[in-house]
């Protein structure tokens, strides 16, 4: 202490002007890391609000082309017009064997889908049909909650989406215990150039509607979820699961001026970053969107305090250090000035950890993106090809059904129902698998035949096959076990077996074959098709070089495949490779460790 008294004026002057600018540092570098935090939180959030907006678009079209196909069928034009006539009375359209005949008609249809029921609507926005006598001969639903989306398909001819509002009877639903909560999908029905009558389907909210949005659930608190129109909640929100496990409910509910179970959507302006107060009282972070294609709006939240985790904890190590910088400078001055630098050292040391910190945040978040992303890529590629053939069958019998007899017909649609649902078990699979990516992908390991995987690939490929009418030829052995991922390679030969038929000239001959030996399993995807241009060779496995060819129908391909099955076969301990002939065809080799 003697020491520190005797001290001379501009050595305290030097000293108090040493931690001044110690402190301005620290509050400016606590600044720009906060900064840089904030700005990674809403590139994070918009990218996942776009992926997750684009996933829900991609299914509200596809579930469109699959109404307005259906809306053009002969027998459901034609008995709507006979229905038509009937007195619009509930006794007289119940007892009509036409709805007898149309509930028969559509029962198939709805078990494929999943979906809860049909409606068809008069112009007058009486439910002239049903699945249930309850609703049969009253005004509908969706004239009561949602008349100008009504109108739009009854007045100009459009395919609407009726977001989740509040249904008038109970539904039986195995994906939800919200049995009063259901969603429309609605197409006019044309009689000769004329709109007879809507055409809705009840779909299940909780099915894929919900759980498409559920993917952009990022962190412990980070959420992507739906909104209507008056800014109610319409899918599946770890806002409202905490909030209907909290103790004050009651309370909480009737504050209503906070947001929470409603949205503002004066905050959709853009992909803004906005920084509100919901109703738990918690500030969060969050970017939105407005659809007016899907009248819903997808907002995409983060609690704010996990979303600076990384920020708030390197606050405050950086104020506690500089706290007892403080207090023991001014105790041990004599030390402090022995020892200036060792101090320096120290400060030099820390703001490299601050450094390598940043940047492992950083590629954690990259990672993190990128590992979204290629989830997505693979979601696409992967269903695009096996839906084609399915699309053939589909146009064959709406555009020349009396060219067929009933036994062909009913040929046709198993095979449709086939092809169905093994795309529904593949996209269950991978929503299964997006849903267990975190940070990185997690493999399985097992003992799989490879028999099974591609007789599984060979019946998804078969109509597609057919309509080029190239030979698919399977001769791998049923005794073939590899140890890897079921999931992973099942996607690996997927890909290779569809570019195989895409790239095959119609006529030709594509065959799956094995060759077996003490630690590794080769399994050869050998086609005679086109070939592969030699300036392609070297780019066609790298993920950076996206390299899109049409097939020889003209087939549109995302450039991905070959990469994700390089790296799926890597990441199970495998190789793979090509020969490639542009005159005789390609022969792709798969390695995969032997079960032995």
């Amino acid at each position: 202490m003697k020491k520190l008294l005797s001290l001379k004026k501009h050595e305290y002057l030097l000293l108090t002007i040493s931690f001044l600018i110690a402190t301005v540092l620290v509050v400016f570098s606590l600044k720009e890391l906060k900064s840089f935090n904030i700005k990674t939180v809403e590139t994070s959030l918009v990218t996942v609000n776009k992926s997750s907006h684009e996933a829900l678009k991609q299914w509200v079209r596809f579930r469109q082309n699959t109404i307005k196909g259906l809306s053009k069928n002969n027998f459901l034009v034609q008995n709507t017009s006979e229905i038509l006539l009937l007195e619009q009375d509930s006794a007289s359209l119940i007892s009509s064997p036409i709805t007898s005949d149309l509930r028969e008609f559509f029962q198939p249809i709805l078990s494929t889908n999943e979906d809860l029921g049909v409606f068809l609507i008069a112009p007058n926005y009486v439910s002239v049909f049903s699945m249930r006598n309850a609703n049969t001969g009253s005004l509908n639903l969706m004239a009561k909650e949602n008349k100008y989306l009504l109108d739009k398909v009854l007045l100009d001819g459009e395919t609407v989406l009726i977001p989740p509002i509040k249904s008038d009877v109970a539904l039986d639903s195995k994906y939800s215990d919200e049995k009063w909560h259901t969603m429309f999908l609605v197409t006019p029905i044309i009689n000769q150039g004329n709109i007879i009558a809507a055409f809705s389907i009840r779909l299940d909210t909780k099915k894929d509607f919900s759980r498409i949005l559920e993917l952009g659930r990022i962190g412990e608190t980070g959420e992507s979820y739906g909104f209507n129109r008056f800014g109610k909640t319409v899918t599946t929100s770890r806002f409202e699961e905490q909030l209907n496990h909290t103790e004050d409910l009651e309370d909480v509910k009737a504050d209503s001026s906070k947001s929470g179970f409603t949205h503002d959507l004066e905050l959709c302006k853009g992909y803004a970053l906005n920084e509100i107060k919901d109703q738990r009282g918690k500030d969060v972070y969050e970017v939105c969107i407005w659809d007016d294609e899907l009248n819903i709006g997808i907002t995409t939240k983060i609690d704010r305090a996990e979303a600076l985790k990384g920020y708030l904890f390197m606050r405050n190590i950086l104020i506690f250090i500089i706290l007892a910088l403080f207090t023991v400078g001014f105790i041990m001055i004599n030390i402090i000035i022995n020892l200036r630098q060792n101090k320096e050292n120290v400060l030099v040391s820390v703001k490299n950890d601050l450094e390598i910190t940043v940047k492992e945040r950083t590629k954690e978040l990259q990672h993190t993106i990128k590992t979204k992303d290629k989830f997505f890529s693979i979601l696409a590629h992967d269903l695009r090809s096996p839906f084609s053939g399915l699309l053939v069958l589909l146009d064959l019998l709406l555009k020349n059904p009396e060219h067929f007899s009933e036994t062909e017909k009913t040929n046709m649609l198993q095979e449709i129902h086939n092809s169905s649902s093994q795309l529904y078990k593949l996209l269950e699979n991978l929503l299964s698998w997006s849903r267990s990516q975190t940070e990185a992908i997690v493999l399985n390991p097992e003992n799989v035949s490879v028999w099974d995987l591609i007789d599984v690939n060979y019946s998804l490929q078969t109509q597609n096959a057919k309509s080029k009418k190239i030979a698919l030829i399977n001769e791998i052995g049923k005794d073939l076990f590899v140890f890897a991922d079921r999931n992973s390679i099942d996607t690996v030969f997927r890909n290779l077996i569809s570019n195989a038929i895409k790239f095959t000239n119609p006529g030709g001959t594509v065959k799956i074959k094995s060759s077996p030996n003490n630690k590794m399993v080769k399994v050869f995807v050998q086609d005679n098709g086109v070939g592969i241009p030699k300036e392609n060779l070297s780019k066609i496995f790298k993920i950076e070089e996206k390299i899109s060819t049409k097939g020889t129908n003209d087939e549109n391909g995302t450039g991905l495949g070959l990469a994700l099955c390089k790296e799926f076969i890597e990441l199970n301990g495998g190789k793979i490779y090509v020969e490639n002939n542009t005159t005789i065809g390609t022969v792709f080799t798969v390695e995969l460790p032997n079960v032995g």
